[in-house]
């Protein structure tokens, strides 16, 4: 990472923004900006709940989300489905917006609301983090 991405993130962090970001898809070690501490880095899932191949993983993921063979919107009104850890980062977004939405204020308060919310989906803690949330656990 750069000095000043991470500075950008340390920024947005102490202005109360909650910031979810992709892990990476190098199969090795988190990238940036997911790996700052100020951000949430998500992995991606298959299917069969199994870390994707491609999906980075460390001691900096905090959550898994779906992202293999995602069904997206593109450009002109079409849809594809796509992998990788871009597709599965929007997913917590979103449980950040409902955590935001049932009450969560800051980014800590947003993060341990998605965590309260989270479930093992019994792989080790460097692929999975704190696990796979549950949408509805959000906003009980």
């Amino acid at each position: 990472g750069s000095v000043f991405m991470r500075m950008a993130v340390q920024y947005a962090a102490s202005r109360g923004v909650t910031i979810v970001a992709a892990a990476g898809n190098s199969g090795g070690s988190v990238g940036y900006p997911a790996a700052y501490p100020g951000a949430i880095a998500v992995a991606a899932s298959d299917s069969q709940d199994k870390i994707a191949p491609f999906s980075s993983r460390g001691k900096e993921v905090e959550f898994i989300a779906p992202g293999v063979g995602v069904r997206s919107s593109l450009p002109g009104g079409s849809f594809d489905s796509f992998s990788g850890t871009s597709m599965a980062s929007p997913h917590v977004a979103g449980m950040a917006a409902l955590a935001v939405a049932s009450g969560a204020k800051g980014p800590d308060a947003v993060r341990a609301k998605l965590a309260g919310a989270a479930r093992s989906i019994g792989l080790p803690a460097a692929q999975q983090g704190r696990g796979m949330i549950d949408a509805e656990a959000v906003v009980r």
